[in-house]
């Protein structure tokens, strides 16, 4: 084995390191481990596979790309296992990085056949092997901020697999294309306009896929800011349900006040008389036709209260008991009104959905929104359902056919982009929902 090509392989491998490094800075809030000490764990491992790979791949005179390959792909699984997220959004994002480094190989390829246009793509040097590495940590160091911080924005708020499935084919297709374009034999290249069309085709492709990505993300943030607003006016709908409903309140006992007067002067009159029955009549019809004040007052965030008293109403009108116990602390806490109105909305319309299901008599949803030593906040939801359930990969999936399916992952995102959980589990005739939040009052809630 020759002690050259095989420093040389190995440090072409190297590039996995940076291309690593670019997959998980999206995920920034999405890892099991602390990011620094993780990089550094998963460069070991890269230089100890890349070592590895580069003995056998002499040894065995295995084609360097395929065993670049192999190493791509197990990369890949030891990377989706780091990873508090799921496979759809760490596949698209692991090709989309893939498909990006695969435009800048072609380019060093390129580039060595300007220096060697005699030699070949499996061929080592070093003059390539070091212009493969800057060139790919270089790219690191551009992309670094836009990926940390907006791709992380679209990783958090992105929940939908399905559009992330999306964006995989254009990765691939990207990817396909360069290992069509690169050249084996660089003298093929300056076969006609061979060279200009090489480059012109890296050139287009890198462009085009930087577009498509902007593109991309000015789409999903406009859907997903389309969404917000609209989540923001139901929750204004139900304040201004809950405040109508306390302005008739309010008139209804103000007559009831105005005529108080009367009603004294006629009770008054009937005990002078004796009248005791008429007396137990006239109290037990004024008792019936008392104002009922349907506002409960369940905790100081105006928008969950709102919220509460939204489904507490539905749930008297659709004949469900509806218990609701609500402890959370008066301080501004790190999770968002709308997020938690989101997942508490979530959880109440999946509960009342299943309820009507039911008989009138066994229908019932409890709901506790507690807090504890100002470190968790939880919310733990019980319904009684009809017993029937579906799941897939121990991931509960809608019964309904009309339904989206998509209420229980949205609460799990949520919880998640916080560092909480969310659990999800049934018995016969009774389904449990346990979300865990941890929280710190440093970040305003909107209320």
């Amino acid at each position: 084995m020759n002690t050259f090509n095989f420093f040389n392989m190995f440090f072409s491998n190297l590039i996995l390191i940076p291309t690593a490094i670019m997959c998980y800075l999206p995920f920034k809030n999405h890892l099991k481990y602390r990011f620094n000490p993780l990089l550094l764990c998963i460069s070991g491992i890269i230089i100890l596979l890349s070592a590895v790979s580069s003995v056998m791949t002499l040894a065995l005179d295995i084609d360097g790309s395929f065993s670049l390959l192999i190493l791509v792909i197990i990369m890949y699984f030891i990377f989706s296992k780091t990873l508090l997220a799921d496979f759809s959004k760490s596949l698209a994002i692991y090709l989309w990085m893939c498909a990006l480094m695969s435009i800048m190989l072609n380019g060093v390829y390129g580039y060595d056949a300007i220096v060697n246009p005699s030699s070949n793509s499996g061929a080592y040097n070093v003059e390539s092997t070091f212009i493969r590495l800057t060139l790919s940590f270089f790219i690191t160091a551009v992309f670094w901020s836009p990926l940390y911080d907006h791709g992380s924005n679209l990783v958090d708020m992105l929940t939908i697999p399905k559009i992330w499935i999306i964006t995989m084919p254009v990765s691939v297709i990207f990817i396909a294309m360069n290992m069509l374009i690169m050249p084996t034999k660089y003298s093929s290249l300056y076969v006609d306009d061979i060279f200009a069309t090489f480059w012109g085709l890296l050139i287009g492709m890198f462009f085009l896929i930087i577009i498509l990505t902007v593109i991309f993300y000015n789409i999903v943030f406009e859907i997903l800011n389309a969404v917000k607003y609209e989540e923001k006016y139901h929750i204004l709908q139900m304040k201004e349900a809950q405040y109508l409903s306390q302005q008739n309140y309010i008139e209804t006992t103000a007559r009831v006040r105005h005529d108080f007067k009367h009603t004294i002067c006629l009770l008054d009159s009937l005990a002078n008389s004796g009248d005791i029955k008429s007396i137990r009549d006239y109290l037990s019809n004024y008792i019936s036709n008392m104002p009922e004040n349907e506002i409960r007052f369940y905790c100081k965030n105006n928008s969950l209260n709102a919220l509460l008293n939204h489904y507490m109403r539905q749930c008297k009108t659709e004949k469900i008991q509806f218990n609701c116990k609500v402890s959370i602390p008066d301080k501004d806490i790190s999770i968002s009104t709308i997020d938690l109105c989101n997942i508490i909305g979530n959880l109440l319309e999946n509960a009342v959905l299943a309820c009507r299901e039911l008989s009138e008599e066994e229908r019932k949803i409890d709901i506790k929104i507690l807090e504890r030593n100002m470190s968790n906040l939880y919310i733990v939801a019980t319904n009684s359902f009809n017993g029937f359930v579906k799941q897939k990969n121990n991931t509960y999936i809608t019964t309904r056919r009309s339904g989206s399916g998509i209420g229980l992952k949205s609460i799990t995102s949520a919880a998640e982009t916080y560092g909480g959980s969310a659990e999800f589990r049934n018995s016969d005739n009774e389904f449990y929902s346990n979300i865990t939040i941890p929280f710190n009052v440093s970040t305003p809630i909107a209320k």
